[in-house]
């Protein structure tokens, strides 16, 4: 009897060995897809990829106070950058490291970021940074970046001087106050070849904050070099409660283009509301911000037709991007019921600058990721640049205003209101073979 007993135990045994080698039906089945792009590419073993640190990336925008909205779509462009990533794969040269954001509700206060920004470095122990949205904010966090020496990348900052004080560990891939300009310096002399107009006379009409002093000596700066006329320049207070005015003024210094630099919702759709009232003939150039939301264009109506404004990031130029740029994008529609917009593709825009330099760091030493940062060259066909409306990502070199950190690449594309939708109508080769309606119609 215990001689069968001990049989029956061995082949018990055998039959135990035998199951735990032989392959379970999932692996059997698993998919060996082969990747599309960089981002794409297996890693070695995905359950080893899952117990390798995570890059932890602070996040500082607002959600509360005056700018929440713009934290929100920011931190959707965050999101779903993050989300593609991981998704296929984190950063293979760290072993599949996943992106883990940590976010931070700065407010629209230079205090709170300065607070809210030690809490990321010190508490919870960021490897780098990215964000903003708000030009005192940034002023006030690029010194604790040299100091804690962590290098962060902005997504939205239109102030040129931060980037002029020759910091280490703050990089802009994106726009600015001077792009701002030179985009509305070729729109103008496009408009000026295309139909033989003399537009060259500009009024500037600007808040009297620190924001829109920023914006107004940046454009002085880039027009009088263009050699621009600023024939009309007067400053305003938000919350100003009747343009009409400063409206009448405009009209009689002969502008062709006016350049409000306005933050608040309800002056800038008071200002075009009147200007329609007035029937003024001149084109109105706004600078992004709170005029490209779409409950803007919905509170204005036909007021806002035929304006102009820089973009920050469109949609516009991907036809021309190909075929996997609209894929990418229209997996964020699928996600979010709606297209990408500029702060989702300045969030875009930042976050394959932070992939590409991990990539080539190899690194979380927060000095070496600095270092891959500096040393990127993304040039226009490289895959990183599908969502990127740039010729390329470089840092290493200063430009025509001593920024230093600055992508010399960067270009803010300007887009007109027609039919009720921005459409893309500079620069040339980003088209939407949407012709700029000059000139103005005031009926």
């Amino acid at each position: 009897m215990k001689k069968i007993i001990a049989m029956m135990l061995v082949l018990a045994m055998l039959l135990s060995i035998t199951a735990c080698a032989a392959p379970t039906q999932s692996e059997e089945n698993a998919p060996s897809a082969a990747p599309e792009s960089p981002a794409a590419e297996e890693t070695a073993d995905a359950s080893s990829a899952d117990e390798v640190e995570p890059i932890r990336i602070g996040v500082l925008i607002p959600f509360t106070g005056g700018m929440a909205y713009q934290g929100e779509l920011l931190k959707e462009g965050y999101d779903y950058w993050a989300d593609y990533f991981n998704s296929r794969g984190g950063i293979k040269s760290l072993g599949g490291a996943k992106i883990e954001l940590v976010y931070a509700d700065h407010a629209g206060s230079a205090e709170t970021g300065v607070t809210e920004f030690e809490r990321l470095v010190n508490v919870e122990k960021i490897h780098m940074a990215t964000g903003i949205y708000g030009a005192a904010v940034m002023a006030a966090v690029a010194p604790l970046c040299e100091k804690y020496e962590i290098p962060f990348v902005i997504s939205q900052c239109a102030a040129t001087n931060i980037l002029q004080q020759g910091y280490k560990y703050v990089f802009n891939p994106t726009y600015d106050a001077r792009t701002n300009a030179q985009g509305l310096v070729g729109l103008i002399d496009m408009i000026g070849e295309m139909y033989g107009d003399d537009v060259n006379d500009i009024a500037f009409l600007c808040e009297n904050s620190e924001w829109g002093a920023q914006q107004m000596e940046n454009f002085k700066y880039w027009f009088e070099a263009a050699g621009k006329n600023i024939v009309f320049n007067e400053t305003f207070e938000v919350g100003t409660a009747d343009f009409s005015s400063i409206i009448t003024k405009i009209k009689l210094s002969g502008a062709k283009f006016i350049v409000p630099q306005i933050s608040a919702f309800n002056d800038a759709t008071l200002f075009i509301r009147q200007l329609d009232e007035y029937q003024c003939d001149a084109g109105v150039f706004a600078c992004g911000g709170v005029m490209l939301v779409p409950e803007f264009l919905e509170a204005v109506g036909d007021s806002a037709e035929y304006i102009f404004s820089t973009e920050c990031w469109s949609s516009g130029f991907l036809e021309k991007k190909g075929a996997e740029a609209l894929e990418i994008h229209q997996g964020f529609i699928d996600q979010y019921g709606h297209p990408m917009g500029e702060n989702q593709g300045t969030a875009w825009i930042a976050g394959v600058t932070m992939i590409a330099a991990l990539e080539a760091a190899a690194s979380y030493n927060p000095n070496e990721i600095r270092d891959a940062i500096a040393g990127l060259n993304i040039e226009k066909d490289d895959w990183y640049m599908n969502l990127v409306p740039y010729e390329g990502i470089r840092f290493d070199m200063v430009t025509e205003d001593n920024q230093t950190n600055k992508n010399i690449y960067a270009i803010t594309p300007c887009s007109q209101v027609i039919d009720g939708q921005w459409k893309m109508v500079w620069p040339n080769e980003m088209l939407e073979n949407n012709p700029i309606v000059w000139p103005i119609p005031t009926e």
